[in-house]
């Protein structure tokens, strides 16, 4: 539920001159102000069929609904009962943040499901009638919402610890599945162990993976089931369960030096490691019990990078031996070479297009090169583009935006007979720290040494110009866009932070500058893109919150004293912890009217190296003293 709606509402209108005022009669629902008027106002509406009615809802904005909900009752119920605001709360979480919460639905059963509610709640009636619709296509979104609308009715969490575990708070490893239930964790620097969560909802080790050296990474795949390692002793080790009481090993991938990297196919059905014995490997699974090679890349000599496409079909490769190779694989399961992309000296990345048919390199020969799939399965060279210093895809793979040595940008774009056009140079001057696409790819940024942002927008006629130059006083740390590409949050050591935003037209406007004591060196968007955390160096962390009239407002400044390392959102973008190297967690969290208070806080012995979200609603924090917590929220009392 969009609950920093909740406290605005909608004056009725005024009384004719010489009137007595309106005795329009005023109602509550659910906290909003409701205006009772005549149904004969909003006939238009109201006299539709109900099926044409939530066709229309589904085509507004979370903001727009809320204006609805305070006008007539009539219409509040009818939005009410037809999930109209948790439907379009949920559209306004990117794509991928909407198949992570769906992971977590598809993979909790009904009894945990409730369980989850009756944590925040004791109306069980209300869980129930959340539950009875869990076969609905819309469960996703109304059950979140109406967990985020529970939580934020919580004027305090209890703290409850669900386990304590030993860990290597010098290695980055501590990685949750997809689904939430597992938990891999570094216990030393070649052992790590794997935690599930029990239906008690207790964390208890059931897999040890160990390395004869240091262990590099974890990851687990997409479907939760699968864990692999990449280790300095040459080997990559495949963990799935083998009941629900243990993980066991299927299969140890083995290279001649240590292995840079494993990493699983969008799928979960294949492994890719490369090492710098010359030499990628791609391994698939042969049933639930065991895995088996399927293909060796190999190069003449050390490989750089590889990576699998999003549709899991293809690999491509890169080398010192100034070559890129893509691989795919067959109907049959079977996987061949299917191109090798020459360069004049080492090449270094290689990236997919999100459709899967088009790859870019990049080499230290100064070029990049697009490469199409034709229909035939062969890759057909498409584009060379020299001097480049960064390069990118579009989210709609229409688009590849390539950054100069000299701070300008080329926009390229694909064309209908399937050539890479240059469309747009974008000026700037200085080394370029970060250019991105928006994530609807109408729109990029661009920033460098100069201490500006450049963020440029197509327009109707598919041309790019400059919509809006953000200048800061010294260096900026961080920009990024709004998950709905409406806003810019940047940072940056000038002590501020700055929040522009999108106009009907195109243009772009300053919609907030936040200010701090000393420099910003973290600003962030939360996952519905209606709140952004700043951090700065003045051991603040300051959240503000978008209105409802499009205007940014402060809401909440957390003082933790000493060092705050950093601030995240929770899954539903209405909580947010901080860890602190004094040993402090706080946790604030939005109320139902949209202001925001300290909900929890605790203390630990010894520095906070970090503090977490779990998906579940748990928080991960690991210590100084070498111990990893997983802490539950529930409702005080």
């Amino acid at each position: 539920m969009d609950c920093s709606n909740s406290s605005s509402s909608i004056t009725p209108r005024s009384s004719a001159p010489g009137q007595p005022p309106s005795d329009t009669p005023m109602g509550t629902i659910m906290g909003k102000n409701v205006i009772e008027r005549e149904k004969h106002e909003f006939s238009l509406l109201l006299d539709l069929p109900e099926d044409l009615q939530s066709k229309i809802f589904t085509y507004l904005q979370a903001r727009d609904i809320a204006h609805l909900t305070r006008v007539n009752s009539s219409i509040n119920n009818r939005l009410e009962n037809d999930d109209a605001m948790a439907r379009a709360w949920y559209r306004q979480l990117a794509s991928s943040h909407q198949t992570r919460l769906e992971t977590i639905v598809a993979s909790k059963d009904k009894d945990e499901l409730r369980k989850w509610l009756q944590r925040f709640t004791k109306d069980e009636a209300l869980i129930k009638s959340i539950m009875d619709r869990q076969a609905s296509i819309h469960f996703p979104a109304l059950f979140f919402s109406t967990l985020t609308k529970l939580m934020c009715q919580c004027k305090a969490f209890k703290l409850e610890t669900k386990a304590t575990i030993p860990c290597n708070t010098l290695k980055d490893f501590a990685s949750f599945s997809a689904d939430g239930h597992h938990l891999v964790i570094a216990c030393d620097s070649e052992t790590c162990k794997i935690y599930d969560q029990e239906s008690d909802e207790s964390w208890v080790a059931k897999g040890t993976i160990s390395h004869d050296e240091q262990v590099r990474s974890v990851t687990f795949s997409a479907n939760s089931r699968y864990v692999v390692t990449a280790g300095m002793d040459g080997k990559a080790k495949i963990y799935g369960k083998k009941d629900e009481q243990s993980w066991e090993e299927k299969a140890t991938i083995s290279h001649d030096l240590w292995v840079k990297s494993a990493t699983f196919s969008p799928d979960s059905s294949h492994v890719l490691t490369y090492s710098n014995d010359g030499k990628a490997k791609i391994y698939g699974k042969k049933d639930e019990r065991s895995w088996e090679e399927k293909a060796t890349i190999s190069h003449d000599d050390r490989v750089i990078f590889a990576t699998f496409s999003k549709d899991s079909r293809h690999v491509v490769t890169t080398s010192l031996d100034q070559r890129a190779k893509i691989y795919g694989q067959s109907d049959d399961g079977s996987w061949a070479e299917k191109a090798i992309i020459p360069h004049d000296d080492t090449v270094y990345t290689a990236t997919f297009s999100p459709d899967s048919r088009y790859v870019i390199t990049t080499s230290r020969d100064s070029k990049a090169k697009i490469y199409g799939k034709k229909n035939d399965g062969s890759w057909l060279e498409k584009a060379i583009i020299p001097h480049f210093v960064s390069v990118q895809f579009s989210s709609d793979s229409g688009h590849v935006l390539i950054t100069r040595k000299n701070g300008s940008a080329k926009i390229y774009r694909l064309d209908a007979d399937g050539s890479w056009e240059e469309k747009a140079i974008i000026p700037h001057n200085g080394k370029v720290n970060l250019d991105k696409f928006s994530p609807d790819s109408r729109c990029l940024m661009i920033f460098s040494d100069d201490v500006k942002v450049i963020i440029s927008g197509q327009d109707k006629d598919g041309s790019w110009k400059e919509k809006a130059v953000i200048s800061h006083a010294r260096s900026i740390w961080s920009a990024k866009f709004s998950a709905d590409s409406r806003h810019v949050v940047t940072a940056s050591l000038d002590n501020k932070a700055k929040i522009y935003g999108k106009k009907d037209d195109g243009s772009w406007e300053e919609k907030a500058i936040i200010p701090h004591n000393k420099g910003v060196y973290y600003a962030t968007f939360g996952p519905d893109s209606r709140h952004v955390i700043t951090c700065g160096i003045d051991n603040t962390v300051k959240i503000h919150g978008l209105t409802i009239n499009g205007s940014w407002r402060e809401k909440a400044i957390i003082s933790n004293g000493d060092d705050i390392r950093l601030a995240t959102f929770s899954v539903d973008g209405r909580h947010v912890v901080t860890a602190s190297f004094d040993g402090t967690v706080k946790i604030y969290g939005q109320n139902s009217d949209g202001s925001w208070e300290e909900k929890a806080t605790s203390s630990h012995p010894g520095a906070l190296v970090s503090a977490t979200f779990i998906i579940n609603g748990h928080v991960l924090t690991i210590h100084g003293g070498n111990t990893a917590k997983i802490t539950e929220l529930r409702m005080d009392g």
